[in-house]
């Protein structure tokens, strides 16, 4: 029995066979991983004398069809990992660790309609991303780097109802009253005056400055271009249908989102990119920007400019 057909047996009862409870067929698994097969081929890399095979491998689903097939992704995702590694062995490919399969919903998609992405990506980083795949489906990972059953949850602590005896307090004493020698007297009381506040009739004369406006940019340096900021939401990625689009094939399609905040703080979010992004040599998930900082997605360099 071929590799293709072992797959299939053990993936109809699984999902397939799920089809009439769900009321529609779902995807079919053996033709996501032939796909997956093909893309693993066609984006293989020389190097070294050797062949590589990519080890990331983004499945692209409908909205329906994800809500549908949610609760089987962990046992799709884990046999067509298994299916990759044996096929990239078959044909002579050398993969850098363990494949990682994992789906994400494509609103342009039609019910089922699904796509593909074959990418080279680091060992460290498929690992992390396969640690968020566990906990998104609230697994946790075993000895053999498959999804194993959830944690059990830790025992509550058990209450004390012994004797506790109560935190030591200072008693309080009011202040003794004084006299400034101006006919002023506290009344015991401590007084105190913020800047700016008047009191008496005195002010420091010190006034709280208007906050300053900025026009922020985000500067393109590898392609030379320049964004303007509106402060609203913005999406960053290499689709054309996001506000700023960077024409790199390492950047996710949707990449991240800069926004102003209420304080008006710029935030720049990652937004689950494959490659993730840096801010002044450090991965963020998000961060408050400053004046020049400097951020790298894929290959592309940038710079946040306020002027």
């Amino acid at each position: 029995m071929g590799l293709l057909s072992r797959f299939e047996g053990k993936m109809e009862d699984t999902v397939e066979g799920a089809a009439d409870r769900m009321g529609a067929a779902p995807l079919s698994p053996v033709q996501i991983a032939k796909k997956a097969e093909k893309q693993m081929r066609r984006e293989k890399m020389v190097g070294a004398g050797k062949q590589y095979a990519p080890t990331l491998y983004t499945v692209l689903v409908n909205p329906d069809d994800d809500r549908r097939l949610l609760g089987y992704y962990p046992t799709l995702a884990g046999e067509t990992e298994t299916y990759l590694s044996a096929k990239a062995a078959e044909h002579g490919l050398v993969m850098d660790g363990q494949p990682l399969v994992r789906f994400i919903v494509d609103d342009d998609l039609r019910h089922g309609k699904f796509d593909v992405i074959a990418e080279m990506v680091a060992s460290p980083l498929v690992e992390q991303l396969r640690q968020e795949e566990f906990a998104r489906y609230g697994l946790m990972r075993s000895q053999n780097g498959r999804a194993a059953a959830p944690a059990p949850a830790a025992p509550a602590p058990a209450a004390n109802y012994g004797y506790q005896e109560p935190a030591y307090q200072e008693p309080y004493q009011a202040a003794p009253a004084y006299d400034d020698g101006y006919g002023y007297d506290n009344g015991g009381e401590p007084q105190t005056m913020m800047f700016g506040q008047v009191q008496d009739g005195y002010s420091d004369g010190y006034d709280e400055p208007e906050p300053e406006t900025r026009q922020a940019y985000i500067y393109d340096i590898t392609n030379d271009r320049a964004f303007t900021l509106p402060g609203r939401a913005e999406t960053i990625g290499r689709e054309s249908k996001n506000d700023i689009v960077i024409p790199d094939i390492n950047v996710s399609r949707v990449h991240g989102e800069i926004r102003q905040d209420e304080s008006g703080a710029w935030i720049l979010t990652d937004l689950g990119s494959t490659n993730g992004t840096f801010v002044n040599g450090r991965q963020i998930k998000s961060v408050a920007l400053n004046d020049a900082d400097r951020i790298v997605m894929g290959t592309t360099n940038l710079e946040f400019q306020l002027i």
